[in-house]
């Protein structure tokens, strides 16, 4: 678990020489950058959302938007044995947990494209506040007949006093169920990330985002009734990004 932050704590202090060097290398005639991408972290899936204005010094004011999944580490998918053809779930998990994050921050280029072929990097930091959204968990819930000849299917939310036995447990509900009791809780957001840019054009985004991103709340975000949670969550992330710079 240690390797994978060690190894972004050594590309930022190898960055940071760098930075302290600084000096213009990107094109003057581009002032305005927006993208978007595809965002990956060992706990959930997401999308990305950047835009960003150079001032006269050559940094770069950013504006970040996240909208990511977030799951438990020891959530795991099963299936009941109970069942012929049953569907999928996630025993003991409370609720599916939404981050939906806002930053502005500083951007850095510490080298541009000079001619084809060549890669531009770029570091980045960025704060902001977040919104975890908790849509409750609804279950498939077999129950038999009296004359436990046939039985029947009731979508449920999940209550760990009252769903103890797991055999009872089809599958999940729709997506959709429950979605009106969804909860948010607001936090904050600290991100710092290397930027790697081989576009072939000047006036083209495409590269990928290495980065870490801690989101703080206020109290334990209630993902898995039978593990410990927590509210404070760091992540490793890669983000693949496309966008035009003008």
């Amino acid at each position: 678990m240690l390797k994978a932050p060690l190894l972004f704590l050594i590309c930022f202090l190898y960055a940071l020489p760098n930075m302290a060097q600084y000096e213009q290398k990107s094109n003057p005639n581009f002032h305005r950058e927006i993208s978007g991408g595809l965002f990956w972290h060992p706990r959930g899936l997401g999308i990305n959302l950047k835009a960003g204005k150079k001032n006269e010094s050559g940094v770069w004011r950013m504006f970040d938007f996240d909208l990511v999944s977030m799951k438990h580490e020891k959530e795991r998918r099963v299936r009941s044995a109970s069942f012929s053809a049953p569907g999928s779930f996630f025993y003991g998990k409370l609720n599916s947990v939404y981050i939906a994050r806002g930053g502005y921050g500083r951007r850095w280029d510490l080298s541009t494209h000079f001619y084809k072929h060549t890669i531009a990097t770029r570091f980045q930091v960025s704060a902001g506040p977040s919104i975890a959204m908790l849509k409750p968990v609804y279950l498939e819930i077999y129950y038999p007949t009296p004359d436990n000849q046939a039985g029947y299917l009731v979508s449920e939310k999940y209550d760990p006093e009252k769903h103890t036995d797991p055999t009872t447990i089809f599958g999940n509900s729709s997506f959709f169920s429950g979605i009106s009791g969804t909860q948010g809780r607001l936090g904050l957001n600290l991100k710092a990330n290397l930027q790697f840019d081989w576009s072939d054009y000047y006036d083209q985004v495409q590269g990928v985002e290495l980065g870490m991103v801690i989101d703080a709340f206020g109290r334990d975000i209630p993902i898995l009734a039978l593990a410990s949670n927590k509210n404070i969550f760091t992540s490793l992330y890669i983000c693949l990004n496309i966008g035009n710079s003008w």
